[in-house]
């Protein structure tokens, strides 16, 4: 029970408590309670009975800060342990709000948020993978300062603001249609397949420190290394999709050979919905030409196929090199190859396993252009028996 008398004026330190856990409780709570019982100032921390906590930042109308991480807590409560009179009421330190505009972030950057979607893409109701990768691609999505309509009922907390903090898809979204957008300005001629290849093929797989990206999984604050599955093909770099050099297009033929090439599709079924028929099916659904191969179920050896189409101003050459997945072997032909502009060249890209796999395995094909073009192509391949 709060005693008015003590937390009047006073800074409070709040535990992170078990109504969080239940939903009877949440942050905009104790902001209303540090308001209506006048705190100067609070500090949420995390219990150590319940371990480490996420919360989305809102608007305080009180001064308060948060400490999300145990081992971070757990020096306040030393604190309190060894150098009070453990009366709660009378904690005997001080607190002050310094400068904050100049904010720093030493940590690796980016991480794929635990929240993000991940794949492999599902292809039917028996949750059979599809030989598409998704997620395409990588972008800022935690935590972004955006623009938000003072009148929306979405969140009665942000109701006349014009600006908000938010995570999600709908925040990750707006930045790849940006980049998509200054694509087809610089290039107006471009179809959206060969604007969303420039982006892909251009994207990064690593992070401010050089490392691969890292992704945050189910337990908080810890990470592992990511996959394509997590990141896609990277983290979008809008001034390398202005000039990729190479980009796989695909038209609507191309997705029509590509719905009639999976299995259990009724044929009837495409002719319907997109009034197509089925002429030239592909030989595998993995033919679809995307920025990227993936292969749900490789058993023996697979050819697929790819057409790189130089978007350069000037013919380039180009040399292959493989990080094959493990327990796969990769061969591309052609190896070397010189394509002039606004021409296509193929690429068979050969696929064998000697033995099955517990799972997808994840691999790479990086095409260095001899005018600094870098295209790179992420490898998803399940090995079957």
């Amino acid at each position: 029970m709060l005693q008015p008398a003590a937390v009047l004026g006073s800074i409070v330190v709040c535990f992170f408590g078990q109504g969080f856990l239940e939903g009877t409780s949440d942050l905009s709570a104790v902001v209303d309670t540090a308001r209506v019982r006048g705190f100067a100032g609070f500090v949420l921390v995390a219990n150590p009975l319940y371990g480490d906590f996420v919360a989305q930042p809102i608007p305080f109308s009180v001064p308060g800060i948060m400490i999300p991480r145990v081992s971070d807590a757990q020096i306040l409560i030393h604190y309190y342990e060894d150098y009070t009179n453990k009366n709660p009421t009378k904690y005997r330190a001080t607190a002050a709000i310094k400068e904050g505009r100049m904010a720093t972030f030493d940590d690796p950057a980016p991480i794929v948020a635990r929240t993000s979607s991940r794949g492999p893409d599902i292809v039917d109701d028996k949750m059979n993978p599809a030989d598409v990768l998704k997620p395409d691609i990588l972008a800022p999505g935690d935590q972004i300062w955006s623009a938000w309509s003072p009148v929306s009922l979405m969140n009665p907390i942000l109701r006349g603001r014009a600006f908000a903090l938010l995570s999600g898809t709908s925040m990750a979204t707006p930045h790849v249609a940006g980049v998509a957008a200054l694509v087809k300005q610089a290039h107006p001629g471009w179809s959206p397949a060969m604007i969303a290849s420039a982006i892909s093929t251009t994207a990064a797989g690593y992070d401010s420190r050089g490392l691969p990206i890292m992704a945050q999984g189910g337990e908080l604050y810890r990470v592992y290394n990511s996959t394509p599955f997590d990141r896609g093909s990277g983290f979008v770099s809008p001034a390398g999709a202005l000039d990729p050099g190479l980009v796989f297009s695909a038209e609507f033929e191309d997705y029509i050979s590509f719905l009639c090439s999976l299995p259990g599709l009724d044929r009837a079924r495409v002719k319907y919905v997109t009034g197509a028929s089925c002429n030239v099916p592909v030989p595998s659904p993995a033919d679809l030409n995307l920025p990227s191969i993936t292969i749900s179920a490789l058993s023996g050896s697979q050819s697929i196929h790819r057409r790189a189409t130089n978007v350069a101003s000037s013919p380039e050459t180009y040399t292959c090199s493989v990080l094959p997945p493990d327990g796969v072997a990769v061969e591309v032909q052609p190896m070397i190859f010189t394509v002039l502009p606004r021409r296509t060249q193929e690429l068979v890209i050969r696929f064998n396993v000697p033995h099955g796999s517990d799972g997808f395995k994840f691999g790479e094909i990086v095409l260095v252009g001899s005018l600094n073009h870098i295209v790179r192509l992420p490898l998803s391949v399940f090995p079957k028996a």
